[in-house]
């Protein structure tokens, strides 16, 4: 049962007890006493948003046996020592064993009360972001995190659901600008890690700077591994490492312990073949990373993501510039259907701030062989849609029309028809 006092208050002296009870009351916050550490422990529950305060010695169990005890049932719940001045040694142990901090005697009610107001504080922070960890480990907040319906992004979604909880090192890849820093954060956010994340970006290391950066020789800060610890460290194209640096990097994965892990996730430009084909990523990094390998796909290829991802860039861009969304008509949409998109999530969301700024937004010319849809009537671009989405379920089918209209979900028939109406099949054929 959750109790609903803020503050434990536990000390034998049944004259102190009530006037400290009254005090904490009187500042607005529900407090109860404690004469004796069992009764409190009989009440302690591991999920309390409030704090222990009590006196260091007691009979029965004298305050540091009542931290002991109290932080083997809540470990959370932060523990304040109420101390006379020759214990002040005894509290400084007790500091070091968890407790939170402790109090001197005689000590100001404004001081003792701000103390309890830092530990409930502490307490509060500690729990709000176990429950946003708990709701993210879940999955609930992950396609706000990484918008988009289409097929590609679902199953990209799906595959770092499933990796961001364990401990492996994870290689992204895909084009530039498909959004892998944003993966990259997503995974860290979702593991329920405690350490921080880190980013480095591997074009920057050399051979002359590597031990200062990552490692923090020759310097007064930490380096990024000391300061991913617990957490992650993310290399951000990785694949511009030279192969001594690669070789480097992998001995540090290796010589990671329980009490210097850190998580790391890589990304990479291009598709993994074309970077072992190059040597641009040694196979000796390759398989440590790709045991979990998810590649981010580009925004052409993410069907009609594109109208969803540019309605949030233009709210995000009208809300940072303190102005009005941009209200578009489908004839100023349309070009944006057949656009390449080969800046991908970069670019589009560089097109939606130059829309609420206000500037001209001229997006290159298809490559040969497509038609754009602005020099289309409807009925040839629905068409051409239409026909283009028919062949990409046929061939991911492997010509199978069964399978492809399940895909598609539809019947058959009308599979069949819509073939017929787009010129796909001959009259006549079944």
């Amino acid at each position: 049962m959750k109790p609903e006092a803020k503050i434990f208050i536990v000390d034998d002296d049944a004259d102190l007890l009530p006037a400290m009870v009254e005090v904490i009351e009187a500042a607005g916050l529900p407090a109860r006493g404690f004469q004796r550490g069992k009764a409190m422990l009989a009440e302690l529950d591991p999920e309390w948003d409030g704090m222990i305060l009590s006196d260091m010695r007691m009979p029965e169990l004298s305050g540091l046996d009542l931290l002991a005890k109290a932080r083997d049932m809540a470990p959370g719940v932060p523990f304040v020592l109420i101390t006379a001045h020759g214990d002040v040694r005894s509290a400084v142990q007790a500091i070091q064993r968890g407790a939170f901090d402790f109090i001197e005697k005689p000590a100001p009610p404004e001081y003792m009360l701000a103390v309890i107001r830092r530990a409930l504080e502490t307490r509060r922070l500690l729990l709000e972001n176990r429950r946003l960890k708990e709701r993210i480990a879940r999955g609930t907040d992950l396609r706000a995190r990484l918008l988009g319906r289409s097929t590609a992004m679902r199953n990209c979604r799906r595959e770092l659901a499933a990796v961001a909880p364990l401990e492996v090192d994870v290689l992204l890849h895909g084009e530039p600008g498909t959004g892998k820093q944003l993966a990259a954060r997503a995974l860290h956010d979702f593991s329920g890690l405690d350490g921080e994340f880190i980013t480095m970006d591997a074009s920057a290391l050399t051979e002359s700077n590597f031990a200062a950066l990552m490692l923090g020789e020759g310097t007064d800060a930490p380096g990024a591994v000391a300061a991913a610890r617990d957490g992650t460290l993310y290399l951000e194209r990785a694949n511009a490492l030279s192969p001594p640096l690669q070789h480097r990097l992998l001995a540090m994965m290796e010589a990671r312990t329980p009490g210097t892990r850190f998580r790391v996730i890589a990304s990479a430009h291009g598709s993994i073949s074309d970077l072992r084909r190059t040597g641009a990523m040694s196979d000796d990094l390759y398989y440590p990373l790709s045991l979990a390998e998810v590649e981010l796909p580009p925004l052409r290829d993410r069907e009609n993501d594109i109208y969803l991802l540019l309605t949030q860039f233009l709210r995000e861009a009208a809300q940072r510039h303190n102005r009005r969304f941009p209200e578009l008509s489908a004839q100023e949409l349309r070009p944006y259907r057949s656009y390449h998109w080969p800046g991908n999530l970069r670019e589009l969301r560089n097109v939606a701030e130059k829309l609420v700024i206000g500037l001209k937004v001229t997006l290159q010319p298809p490559t040969r062989g497509t038609v754009a849809a602005d020099d289309l009537g409807y009925d040839e671009a629905m068409q051409d849609f239409e026909s283009a989405l028919l062949r990409a379920a046929l061939q991911k089918t492997g010509g199978r029309k069964a399978e492809a209209a399940e895909a598609l979900g539809i019947p058959r028939k009308r599979l069949y028809l819509r073939l017929r109406a787009c010129g796909m099949v001959p009259e006549g054929q079944d």
